[in-house]
């Protein structure tokens, strides 16, 4: 019995030490125990019996014990994992439970919990639901490690905030954009990897919010950019008076604007032949004329890629189609970066042709798994909360995108009703 009891204890502590966050696990400890103590103090003043108040007074000790055991204690869990396991009839090949091991804290979303398990994944994954309602968390994800016999299960013990402003400090290094926060860190774009990108999301989902927080970094890192906004350039008042950018409303001078960067793009593809590099990184090492990025940003694109009905500027826009595809192909060396804002996409705006080279994708939240399966080729958008602003799938993680304040009223305004109900929603 007293060997049950110090293995009790010893899982509690390891589990109480067990990093990260071993700070905040003692301090919460530290908070509690403190609370007990004066409480049993307060309680045990109030009763005259000698004996009972004596006992109130080091009532204290008893619970903090207790409360270190079920909050950190792991003996605890793995009895309570057995017992549910063995309801279920989660049986291995050996005639065995899975046996829990450890869990342990990954980042501040997410808690990692290790089994070790002769089953097949397929197995693990048909179970996911009833562990989920067994252990009151949302799972994110099921993975197995190095050995074959492992499987770790991370439960979302956190949501990602409604709202996470924009501080100059998240900017990365080099051709890398912060887009925001999920549940294993800080979700970046790296577009020397990935090159163009496409943005997707139903109206108010936060779309031209995230381009805006690129393109303040874009500013950050002294890229030339160019903006196509056929609805008027005011989502954009950000690149008034910066050097090297303009925004551009009409189709004559979006036009003329592609045309000069695809010239760009093939002067600078004939240095890198003339000396011998391959893309603009091995280029600007050699520590000649210096090639400087570009991000071109088209927001709304089916404004210009969708040439079915334009009218009188239905040649201009033709062109301009042309010449992004063009783009999308060539600039992938040299340095330019196409993103791409789309409302609503459909098979007319995102054909095969340039789909393929719009690596990066983004959605934010649609009601129908279509739109969903033409950005991500699943149906994740749909699972997404409609009435969180900023709430994307990035590649194939949720994340909540930063919010830039660009000192607009509109902008302020969005900022006080998504700062309630992040009030709310905690």
């Amino acid at each position: 019995m007293l060997i049950f009891i110090a293995e009790v204890f010893y899982d509690a502590v390891r589990g109480l030490l067990r990093k990260p966050n071993t700070i905040e696990k003692i301090a919460e400890l530290a908070w509690v125990t403190v609370g007990l103590f004066f409480l049993s103090r307060f309680v045990a003043g109030r009763v005259d019996h000698v004996t009972f108040a004596f006992a109130l007074r080091w009532l204290w000790l008893p619970l903090s014990l207790v409360f270190l055991v079920l909050r950190y204690g792991e003996g605890f869990k793995r009895w309570r994992f057995r017992r549910f396991f063995e309801c279920s009839r989660f049986i291995c090949y050996d005639g065995k439970p899975p046996q829990f091991l450890y869990s342990i804290p990954q980042g501040y979303y997410l808690e990692c919990v290790r089994f070790l398990s002769t089953l097949p994944m397929r197995e693990w994954e048909k179970m996911l639901p009833n562990l989920e309602e067994f252990y009151k968390k949302r799972i994110f994800k099921i993975s197995q490690p190095g050995k074959i016999n492992f499987k770790d299960v991370y439960f979302i013990t956190r949501d990602l905030p409604k709202l996470i402003r924009w501080d100059d400090s998240y900017t990365p290094d080099g051709r890398c954009f912060a887009v925001g926060e999920g549940y294993v860190g800080q979700v970046i774009w790296d577009a020397a990897e990935m090159p163009h990108g496409l943005v997707a999301g139903s109206t108010g989902s936060g779309k031209t919010g995230l381009l805006r927080c690129i393109i303040h970094q874009a500013i950050q890192k002294q890229f030339h950019i160019s903006v196509l906004d056929f609805k008027g350039g005011g989502d954009f008042v950000l690149l008034e008076d910066v050097k090297n950018s303009t925004v551009i409303s009409e189709p004559e001078a979006a036009r003329d604007e592609l045309i000069y960067l695809l010239a760009e793009v093939r002067d600078r593809m004939a240095a890198f032949k003339a000396a011998g590099v391959s893309n603009v990184d091995e280029y600007n090492a050699l520590g000649r004329e210096q090639f400087e990025p570009w991000l071109l940003v088209v927001d709304e694109a089916a404004e210009v890629l969708d040439v079915k009905a334009k009218g009188d500027d239905k040649e201009a826009y033709t062109e301009i189609d042309q010449t992004l595809r063009t783009l999308a192909r060539l600039s992938r060396a040299a340095g330019v970066h196409l993103l791409m804002g789309v409302i609503r996409p459909d098979h007319n705006v995102l054909d095969g042709q340039i789909k393929n080279n719009l690596l990066w994708r983004v959605c934010g939240y649609f009601p129908d798994s279509p739109a969903s399966r033409i950005v991500l080729d699943n149906d994740k958008a749909t699972t997404l909360p409609p009435k969180v602003k900023g709430r994307f799938i990035v590649g194939d993680e949720v994340t909540q995108a930063y919010y830039l304040d660009t000192g607009r009223r509109s902008d302020r305004r969005a900022e006080r009703k998504a700062g309630r109900a992040a009030a709310d929603g905690g």
